[in-house]
Order: structure tokens, then C-alpha cells, then sequence
């Protein structure tokens, strides 16, 4: 086995591993606490905001640990961070302390991926990079398929979600240190934009392909209308997202089947979504891109809809195939979208602004178990999400379109303009 295909695996073990023990599992380790430590599910919402916030506040952490230390240390960092977190959540009796584990997950969360990884892969295969970085998010988005079934496993099988959270610990330690054994950089990091930037620029055979003339500045894109309800849109959608992952399995619970269906549940919707997001790109290539985000984000505010109606676990298991549907239309194509209408060269700038914008999806859990502690359920907060997804679904249908840039150059219609990048995203979160 050649260096670059085991730093591509180990690289891909954090980000599942990452995956499956924080955002996705989460919400089935907190049903549990609560129930035994007696929080109310603001409290446990709030947590669950922590994990988000610190992941997002944290993310510039890790290219310039990357250019200080190296990405094999920063790497190793992460899981000795992660599994000090995992640590605190196992000894928790009060909120306080949890709040501080969930944040050490979610600086954790940023140094072991997806910057590391992605820098790694591009430098490590820079004729193929596109492809081994799309295997990476796809064995990530995976990770969100087990981390539900993974808790429920450990937790009925050993009767304590401290049980969960030690092995859990011991794991991030091991994943640290195979971390420590087995990374290297195939280039120094040199300056923080060499992590921002890998990736990006395509090869073919030894050559490399001639960049593209900027349509826009990073200041133009940012105050044009089709930014403003692209940023719109993937906020909508992260809000919701982040909130499902709270209270899908307490909701779930909440019919009096316990949490096993709602585990099931969050599965087929992190599987439903991972799929979806592997075929949207090539989908994007031959549908427009903008009715496959309405379609998603009506998706969406369906399953919404049905959660809020269901009375049985089946109704979830549809919502969240339906859910996981949409969200992997959504989110992509948004992102292609951004891509073609912005260009490639500020592609890198454009995302980042977009991703920032969803940092405010740390308030849906806190809303979500606000709702459940004064109304008795999360529905009224589904049956919002319902209504603003489908007021964007109407704004985006009726005002997005191609914008025209100020530079001279005119740009190509988006159905006419070429899917730069495609490949890519095809995988991203």
C-alpha cells in the first residue's frame, strides 16, 4: 500500500469517526442524559449549540496549527482534544461541564477535519484530488449512517451512556495517535491560503490548467442578490439540519416507542442525504441547479410537515427520507450554484462567506428544546421550519437567477455556463 492511499484512509477514519460520534449521535446520547440527569431540553439544546459554535468559530484553527506545527500534529491534536471532550461528558453531572465537553468536540471536530484532510489529498494526489476528496466526504457523510446505531449499540448493550462517552474517548485517543504514526505532508504548509486554495486548481497530465478570469470581486459577489438568497437559503437549511440532529430522536421517543425508531430514523436520513449528495453533481451537469434547490428545500418543508402530523414511527421514517433527500439536493447544489455564478477563482471566498452565514443554525436547538419544555413537543417549531422553508422555496423560484457582473466581460447563462468543479462538491457537506 503506497503512503498517499494510507493517509487518504486514515484521513477519511477521522472525518467518519468525527462524524458519526458528534453531530449525528449527539441527539441519541442526550436523550438519555436528560432523562437521567433530569436537564430540561433547552439545556440539552444549548449543548448541542455549543458543539456547533465551537466547530465553526474553530475552523480557521486548523490551517494555522497546519503552517506552525504540521497537519500530522494538528491531526493528532484534534483527537487528544476530542477525547479530552469525550472524557468530560463521561464524568458530567451538571450542564456547566457538559457545555465545556461539547465545545472541546467541536474544536476536535475542526482540527481533525475536513481541512486536514483536504489539504492532504490535494497535495498528495494532485492529478486525482478531486475524486479521492469526494471518496473523503462520502466516507464522512457515512459516518452519520452508524453514530445513531453505534450509541444505541453501546448504551442498550452496557445500560449507561457513560459507557458510551468512555469508549468513545478511548477511540479519539487512537485515532490521534494512528493519526501521529501515519500522517505527513506530501508539501509544507508554507501560509495559511495554502490550505484555503488546495484543491481547487484542476491538473491534466503535468500541466496545469490556465485560471480563470475573475468575473466579480469578492465585495461585488457579496452585496449581489443571488448571493444574498443563496446565503439565505443554506442557512435555512443548517438551521434545520442542526435541529434535527438535536430532537429527531427525542421527538421520535416522544410517541412512546423510545428511542431505537428515532435512532433508525436519524440513520436513513444521514444515509438518504449522503447518497443524494453523491449523485447531485452529475445530476447538476444535465438539470438546472436552481430547480433542484427549490426542489430540495420543498423536500424539506414536507418532511417537516409530516413530523409534525405523524403519530407513529413510520411517518418519521418517511419524513426522514424525504429529509435526507432534500437536504443533499439543497445543500449541493447550492454550492454548484455559487460556483457558476461566481466563478471558480473567488469559488473558495464565496463558500466560506455562505458557510459563516449558517453559523446562526446554532440557534435551532436551543429554540427547539425551548419549545419542548413550554409546549410538551417540538411540533410547533417543525411546523416553522415548514412555513420558512416554504417561503424560501417561493423567493428562491421567483428571485434567484444568473447576476449580471460589472466587469466587462459577460457572463454565460446558467444553464449554458460549464459545471466547474462539479466533481469536487459532489461529496460536500
Amino acid at each position: 500500500m503506497s503512503r498517499g492511499v494510507l493517509i487518504m484512509i486514515v484521513a477519511s477514519l477521522g472525518f467518519f469517526f468525527v462524524t458519526a460520534t458528534t453531530f449525528t449521535s449527539l441527539g441519541y446520547v442526550l436523550y438519555t442524559m436528560v432523562a437521567d440527569l433530569g436537564w430540561s431540553q433547552a439545556a440539552a439544546g444549548t449543548s448541542f449549540s455549543f458543539l456547533g459554535l465551537a466547530c465553526g468559530l474553530s475552523s480557521p484553527l486548523a490551517p494555522m496549527m497546519m503552517k506552525w506545527i504540521g497537519t500530522r500534529l494538528t491531526m493528532f491534536l484534534g483527537g487528544v482534544v476530542l477525547g479530552v471532550g469525550f472524557l468530560l461528558a463521561a464524568a458530567v453531572h451538571g450542564i456547566g461541564v457538559f457545555f465545556i465537553a461539547t465545545t472541546f468536540m467541536g474544536v476536535g471536530f475542526s482540527l481533525v477535519a475536513p481541512s486536514p484532510a483536504v489539504y492532504l489529498l490535494a497535495t498528495w494526489f494532485p492529478k486525482t484530488s478531486s475524486r479521492m476528496i469526494g471518496f473523503y466526504f462520502m466516507a464522512g457523510a457515512f459516518g452519520g449512517v452508524v453514530g445513531p446505531l453505534m450509541v444505541g449499540a453501546i448504551v442498550s448493550t452496557t445500560g449507561s451512556w457513560r459507557a458510551h462517552w468512555m469508549v468513545m474517548s478511548i477511540a479519539a485517543f487512537l485515532v490521534g495517535l494512528i493519526s501521529l504514526a501515519t500522517i505527513k505532508d506530501a508539501v509544507p504548509v508554507t501560509a495559511v491560503s495554502d490550505v484555503k486554495n488546495a484543491g481547487l486548481a484542476e491538473k491534466t497530465g503535468d500541466t496545469e490548467v490556465a485560471p480563470e478570469v475573475a468575473l466579480w470581486t469578492v465585495r461585488q459577489a457579496l452585496m449581489s442578490r443571488s448571493f444574498l438568497l443563496l446565503a439565505l437559503a443554506m442557512m435555512i437549511v443548517q438551521t434545520v439540519v442542526t435541529t434535527m440532529h438535536s430532537s429527531l430522536v427525542t421527538h421520535v421517543a416522544s410517541l412512546g416507542h423510545g428511542p431505537t425508531p428515532g435512532a433508525l430514523a436519524m440513520s436513513l436520513l444521514a444515509l438518504m442525504g449522503t447518497l443524494t449528495k453523491g449523485v447531485t453533481g452529475a445530476l447538476s451537469e444535465k438539470v438546472n441547479p436552481k430547480l433542484l434547490l427549490v426542489g430540495g428545500l420543498a423536500l424539506q418543508g414536507a418532511a417537516m410537515v409530516l413530523l409534525s402530523v405523524g403519530v407513529v414511527p413510520g411517518w418519521a421514517y418517511v419524513a426522514a427520507l424525504l429529509f435526507g433527500v432534500g437536504w443533499g439536493l439543497s445543500w449541493l447544489s447550492a454550492h454548484v450554484l455559487l460556483l457558476r455564478y461566481f466563478g471558480g477563482t473567488i469559488a473558495g471566498d464565496m463558500v466560506a462567506m455562505a458557510t459563516m452565514a449558517t453559523t446562526f443554525a446554532v440557534v435551532g436547538p436551543l429554540v427547539a428544546g425551548w419549545s419542548a419544555d413550554n409546549t410538551g413537543s417540538f411540533v410547533p417549531v417543525f411546523l416553522i421550519f415548514a412555513g420558512l422553508l416554504a417561503l424560501t422555496v417561493v423567493v428562491t423560484a421567483l428571485f434567484l437567477r444568473p447576476p449580471t457582473p460589472r466587469a466587462s466581460a459577460r457572463p454565460t447563462s446558467d444553464s449554458e455556463r460549464p459545471p466547474i468543479g462539479v466533481t469536487s462538491l459532489s461529496a460536500a457537506e
